[in-house]
């Protein structure tokens, strides 16, 4: 039996690799129990994350196992070679080895194992007494760096999760690797979403949190709209009173009571190094005990937050008093927080708001630039006034919609907002909606906007805010004066005919870029309604009227909206129309999309709630493939609920051309679409595409002329036609592609980094030689004229030029660089060219050849004879037909037109005959030159019951076989040449013509 040098069989080694398949072993050692002796050896089989104690007798047994995560502390010895292990679940574990370098072997698995798992874990807590010092230190030499370099992608992640679920005996999930490796590694996400493995289970969900609480990798730990499980919580417990690393936590909508805001509070209290500085627990139910305690967590934390947001949390006026509390007593908070959101929390700031709590922090100088307040009953007038002594200067975003403007009628509540208006320096948007401001709460507010000069861009939000008539009046007097206003939203304030003098006021202002102005047409007079939305069409068509944005939404105008449509005809400078919720139509959406046919400035329209159906839909879909400017419109997903129940292919039909169009409207290089592409390229002409087109359609024609029943040679002559016209199809379609490949820059990172590499010589060396050029130039000066050098200045003359060309050297390399990837584009765009033009030229062949074998088959199937204007044939060779002589041969002659004007311009479908006869009467005729689509039924054809497709000819109707076509001679020289079908019956007239000699006669 062969024996390796460790003592263990290769046939031992062989049973212990088939007994722990699939798993594998990293390290096998041979031990005994102290106990027992080395008589009765064991072997130690050390895998990845756990350790395997076996018998050495076959059948294997297995006499106990341990995870490394079980090891709560090891004690080496090393006379005689002895590892005494601390494990949870079993009692102390000693073995011996046969030497030192086993049991260094066993430490240093062990040790590394633990540190992947506990990156900050040092083996001074590992390894305890009596452990030798000279072994300890010959451990640390022999993996220094272990601590610092990184085993697998976003901080050994995957490695501590593979531990985790060894440790717990749960399967290793492969979703878990899939997205840490692809997702998050690869674009360097440190945001770990619980919301990407809310379909695993809620086990396998608490380990990939409990992976994080040792983490150095991830920052932010994320779960919106899902409910959490008891053993996700305390593993997020866990993460934030372990991780030091972790700064954002975001659990939103999960479900939450305020049990865990106060175990949340206290897991924090006792971890002195948390990195946490973002919070938000919107959406959670949180009761006045919770937010006592995460109070007094925040009065009294050394790292303050950054950001908090508690909107929609059910906060009681106590559990605000509580926060604001803490918010005034930590100073720190004066320097850090920027984002407080406490929005959608009703009575919370109601009239028991004391002045020791939120009020005295907002009017204290601080870094606040996010506040939203709305819905939380504050007074307004109160708000202003903290905020005008406070953070004034900082904030840029103010959102105080649905409270009150005040609770005591004073003249100080205006002017409090006036205050806060005139030291505002940074504020971008306002949100004042459902507030019910009263007129002169207005004009505090436009007045200083007028005044203050260092706000601009700001959007303000006076929705629902019931203004009416008088409302109305002060905005027309202040808006033109307020410079600060860039997007004003006057939504839903009743203002009726008063909109007629409003718009007037809003078109003099020269700032304003976005106005809404729905829920307002609730006009009864149907002139004054017209007389509004003439007043927007020319606010709209007006040149000086910075107008970009409009929006009429949920105005139910109906047939009004069409004269706001039919402005859009005019390509007004308008970018953004919003007209939903408007019950436009079919008719509306027809004339939305004739407008889009023309407009070219239009970058996002919104038509949403408007009763469209299919057909509406339809129309707006096929418009987009003229426009190529339009970049957004969401789908009008309540138009298309309903459409889709009437009509569901129509409606997804719709849909996907809406979604073609604005996918290639938002295409950065817009080679989707042949025309532009082709032009600038110049692979082909506009001249050749036409070109080939042309032939396309007159070879489908002629195809349509020969029909069926043309014998075996002219089915041949059909497929070829039909191969010859699919093919020009299909080089037309490679075109784009072939333009793409032409004219994308160089991936090769191989060439670009030899490229780089080549040329950043080419620097040195220039500044080499520039150096050497300088020096000798220097010492030749010197040489010669040494007077030269004595005279002051001429040193910081040439300082000054060699600074002036110190970047020469830089620059060189990069102009290079550039001209000669530039020149590398020249050439794939040479070649690309150049093969462009040989496949339209072999379109163009096939085309050729299809055609003239569709000439020959239409001469050889129609007896006819040949005019003396047409010169005879030479022997087998055809001549060349000019522009419209196969027209000639089988239609009659303008002067047999005009001879059978009185014959009558209708007739009748004759009844199928065993012969194939070519149509030659006048009237299918003219329609031929009309539409060359109706040329292609024969005379004595069934009618069809539609026109077929260009480019699928239908199929001969199934009837007797036709007889063999006899053989027609040409006539004599002298002789003209009649069609055969003037022999056919024809309806009676009331002027007869005497039939021209000649022309064979057939029977009917």
């Amino acid at each position: 039996m062969a024996h390796t040098p460790d003592g263990i069989s290769c046939e031992l080694r062989g049973e212990i690799t088939k007994f722990l398949w699939p798993k594998e072993a990293e390290l096998l050692l041979k031990t005994w129990l102290p106990q027992e002796g080395a008589e009765q050896s064991h072997i130690l089989a050390l895998l990845r994350w756990r350790a395997y104690l076996l018998h050495t007798c076959l059948p294997l047994r297995v006499d106990c196992t341990f995870s490394y995560l079980e090891v709560q502390a090891m004690a080496l010895q090393e006379t005689p070679p002895r590892v005494t292990f601390e494990l949870e679940s079993l009692p102390k574990l000693v073995l011996e080895f046969p030497g030192v370098a086993a049991l260094e072997q066993l430490a240093q698995h062990v040790a590394a194992a633990i540190k992947k798992v506990f990156p900050r874990s040092t083996l001074g807590k590992l390894f305890r007494k009596p452990t030798p010092s000279s072994l300890l230190a010959r451990l640390e030499k022999s993996h220094p760096l272990e601590s610092t370099v990184p085993s697998s992608p976003c901080g050994g992640f995957l490695e501590t999760y593979e531990a985790l679920c060894d440790y717990n005996g749960f399967p290793f999930r492969e979703e878990i690797q899939w997205d840490v490796d692809t997702i998050y590694h690869r674009q360097g996400c440190r945001h770990f979403c619980l919301g990407d493995f809310s379909h695993l289970g809620s086990r396998d969900l608490a380990l990939s949190v409990a992976a994080l609480s040792y983490n150095l990798w991830f920052r932010r730990l994320s779960c919106m709209d899902m409910k959490l499980s008891l053993e996700v919580s305390e593993q997020i417990l866990h993460m934030t009173s372990q991780s030091s690393y972790l700064e954002e936590l975001v659990l939103e909508t999960c479900g939450l009571r305020g049990d865990f805001v106060r175990r949340l509070a206290q897991a924090l209290a006792g971890h002195f190094n948390s990195g946490l500085r973002e919070l938000s627990l919107s959406g959670n139910l949180l009761d006045d005990r919770g937010m006592a305690t995460l109070s007094r967590h925040l009065e009294h934390c050394p790292g303050a937050l950054r950001k908090l947001c508690l909107a929609q949390t059910g906060l009681t006026p106590r559990g605000m008093r509580a926060l604001g509390r803490a918010l005034a007593t930590n100073a720190t908070f004066d320097s850090t927080l920027t984002h407080l959101d406490l929005s959608g929390n009703p009575g919370a700031l109601g009239a028991s708001q004391d002045g020791g709590g939120l009020y005295t922090f907002l009017s204290r100088p601080n870094v606040l630039a996010y506040l939203n307040l709305a819905g939380t009953d504050t007074a307004l007038g109160m708000l202003f006034m903290a905020l005008s002594g406070g953070c004034c200067a900082n904030l840029t975003h103010l959102e105080a919609s649905r409270n009150i403007f005040s609770r005591t009628k004073s003249q100080a509540v205006p002017d409090a907002l006036q205050r806060f208006l005139g030291g505002a320096r940074m504020l971008r948007h306002l949100g004042l909606a459902g507030c019910k401001l009263p007129p002169e709460a207005l004009r505090a507010l436009l007045d200083g906007l007028a005044l203050n000069t260092q706000i601009h861009d700001l959007h303000l939000d006076l929705s629902a805010c019931e203004l009416r008539s008088v409302g109305a009046q002060v905005i027309q007097d202040l808006v033109c004066d307020a410079g600060a206003l860039s997007s004003l939203d006057l939504s839903d304030n009743g203002f009726g005919s008063d909109m007629v003098t409003l718009v007037l006021a809003i078109g003099r202002s020269r700032s304003l870029k976005h106005v809404a102005l729905g829920r307002n047409f609730n006009v009864r007079c149907k002139e004054t309604l017209d007389d509004v939305l003439h007043r927007i069409v020319q606010l709209m068509q007006d040149d000086d009227c910075p107008l970009q944005s409009l929006s009429v939404a949920e105005s139910r105008l109906k047939q009004g909206a069409s004269v706001l449509i039919r402005a859009l005809g005019t390509n007004p400078k308008l970018s953004v129309l919003d007209i939903s919720g408007n019950a436009i139509g079919d008719t509306g959406a027809k004339m939305l999309a004739k407008a889009l046919r023309v407009n070219t400035r239009l970058r996002s329209v919104i038509w949403d709630r408007n009763n469209t159906s299919a057909l509406g839909l339809l129309d707006v879909a096929e418009a987009l493939e003229q426009n190529h400017s339009l970049k957004s419109m969401p789908l009008p997903l309540n138009d298309i609920t309903q459409a889709h129940r009437s009509r569901p292919e129509l409606t997804a039909r719709a849909v996907h051309q809406i979604q073609a169009c604005l996918w290639r409207n938002n295409r950065a290089d817009s080679t989707s679409d042949r025309k532009p592409c082709l032009q600038p390229l110049g692979l082909i002409s506009d001249h050749s595409e036409q070109e080939v087109n042309e032939l396309c359609q007159s070879v489908q024609e002629h195809v349509e002329l020969l029909g069926c029943g043309a014998g075996p040679q002219g089915e041949v002559a059909v497929h070829q036609a039909e191969d010859a016209i699919q093919n020009a199809n299909f080089s037309l379609s490679i075109l784009p592609i072939l333009f793409e490949a032409g004219s994308s820059p160089s991936h090769h990172w191989q060439l670009q980094q030899k490229l780089e590499g080549l040329l950043g010589q080419v620097g040195e060396i220039c500044r080499q030689d520039i150096q050497d050029f300088t020096q000798t130039t220097l010492d030749t000066t010197r040489s010669l004229c040494p007077q030269m050098l004595q005279r002051p200045g001429w040193r910081k003359q040439l300082e000054g030029v060699l600074v002036g060309s110190g970047g020469l050297p830089e620059l060189l390399p990069e102009h290079l660089l550039q001209d000669a990837l530039t020149r590398l584009r020249d050439m794939r765009l040479s070649i690309t060219g150049t093969l462009a033009e040989n496949i339209v030229a072999q379109a163009l062949a096939g085309l050729h050849a299809a055609r003239d074998r569709l000439v020959e088959s239409l001469a050889q199937q129609a007896p006819v004879t040949v005019v003396p204007a047409v010169p005879p044939l030479c022997g087998d060779e055809l001549t060349l037909l000019e522009s419209g002589g196969v027209e000639e041969f089988f239609f009659p002659t303008e002067e047999e037109e005009e001879r059978e004007k009185d014959d009558g311009s209708s007739w009748k479908w004759l009844e199928p005959s065993n012969c194939f006869l070519v149509p030659s009467l006048h009237g299918a005729a003219e329609e031929a030159e009309r539409d060359p689509e109706l040329a292609a039924p024969g005379e004595d054809a069934e009618p069809q019951a539609g026109p077929s497709a260009r480019g699928s000819p239908s199929p001969a109707a199934p009837g007797p076989p036709a007889g063999p076509l006899p053989r027609m001679d040409l006539p004599p020289a002298g002789q003209p040449l009649r069609h055969p079908t003037r022999a056919r019956p024809r309806p009676r007239r009331q002027h007869h013509h005497r039939p021209p000699p000649g022309g064979p006669q057939l029977g009917p």
